[in-house]
């Protein structure tokens, strides 16, 4: 039989966050509606009335007063007397057609809630929704969103680049290896900076086919040369830099240290490895960041064997597989980026 809490030890409790927590799904769902019904961007830069923003998206005018109100609670749009505007945040990220759009990885969201909401499951039996560090599902799943990831990815790397080339380097003719490119924001990035940089970018065919026409837009074509390939499988050419970036929290223990082995050989003596993903910054629950947290929830249901590390496993890693030199980098992410250097000549 269930009892009556005492008034004593109900005192002072309020039972809102845990029902703000059974509702957070709601902000998601906003999000996704609005997305989907582009209305982001028919706003854009313009001030519109309820009325002509339905006429616009072909929607029902009091149905889409209700959704907006409901963005203006995320902070999303604002009001001024009858008409309603984007803010900055959705401004830059949710219109389509910008560089920073964001829109893509919110409709990402419709193939991660299914996984989540197996969570239960997963912990009960220990096998995954589904494995993300299997090749076969890693293309299907991240072909069509590679491009959605770019944005997300590319002002770090822009910040990163100097920390990774000298001005020396500059002068000579850098080889690069990108494993597991996807669009490629980090070598995109070097290119832009250093002229004579030349990129080998390897991904699973339908990925890296994403990337290739990604970089022909961007007028690269001279810059790369394209492999379609499981980066694990395949033999390395000597390179003078590689990136590997958001590949190892899919994937286990034991594949991620052969795959920074594998780096490691491949590299010029005094070469560099940039590693980025998502790192726990320190030992112990009382640093937990609570976003590294979601993520190693999510490698839980996505993946069967990939997790969120330590940055002490990582650097510990990174000096087994023969780099010297290991610089944790926390000013350009939200999260660490490694820099690891080989031994010179």
């Amino acid at each position: 039989m269930h009892s009556i809490p005492s008034q004593q030890r109900a005192e002072g409790l309020n039972p809102k966050p845990l029902l703000d927590l059974n509702y957070a799904f709601a902000q998601t769902a906003i999000l996704i509606a609005a997305v989907r019904l582009r209305l982001f961007t028919l706003i854009d830069e313009q001030s519109l009335t309820v009325g002509e923003l339905a006429a616009a998206a072909g929607t029902e005018p009091e149905a889409t007063r209700r959704l907006l109100r409901g963005l203006i609670t995320l902070g999303l749009v604002e009001q001024e007397a009858e008409r309603y505007r984007l803010t900055a945040p959705a401004l830059h990220f949710l219109v389509e057609g910008k560089s920073s759009y964001l829109g893509g990885d919110t409709l990402a969201m419709l193939d991660y809630i299914p996984a989540w909401l197996a969570l239960d499951q997963t912990v009960q039996s220990a096998h995954p929704y589904r494995d993300l560090g299997s090749p076969a599902t890693a293309e299907t799943f991240f072909a069509p969103r590679v491009r959605d990831l770019f944005p997300l990815i590319y002002p770090i790397a822009r910040r990163a680049i100097p920390l990774l080339v000298s001005a020396v380097e500059r002068e000579r003719p850098l080889q690069i290896l990108d494993l597991g490119a996807g669009c490629a924001p980090w070598s995109i990035a070097l290119v832009q900076q250093f002229p004579s940089a030349q990129v080998t970018a390897i991904d699973l065919p339908t990925v890296a086919r994403q990337g290739q026409r990604y970089t022909e837009e961007l007028g690269l074509t001279d810059r790369f040369r394209w492999r379609e390939a499981d980066i694990e499988q395949i033999e390395y050419e000597p390179a003078d830099i590689v990136f590997l970036g958001h590949v190892s929290r899919f994937i286990s223990d034991e594949r991620t240290q052969a795959l920074l082995h594998k780096a490691s050989r491949c590299l010029q003596p005094g070469g560099k490895l940039l590693l980025a993903d998502v790192f726990f910054r320190e030992e112990g629950e009382s640093t937990l960041n609570a976003t590294a947290v979601m993520l190693d929830l999510s490698m839980l249901v996505n993946s069967a064997g990939g997790r969120i590390r330590t940055c002490t496993e990582i650097e510990a890693w990174l000096k087994q597989s023969g780099f010297v030199h290991v610089q944790r980098v926390d000013s350009i992410a939200p999260f660490p980026v490694f820099l690891a250097q080989k031994e010179g000549i």
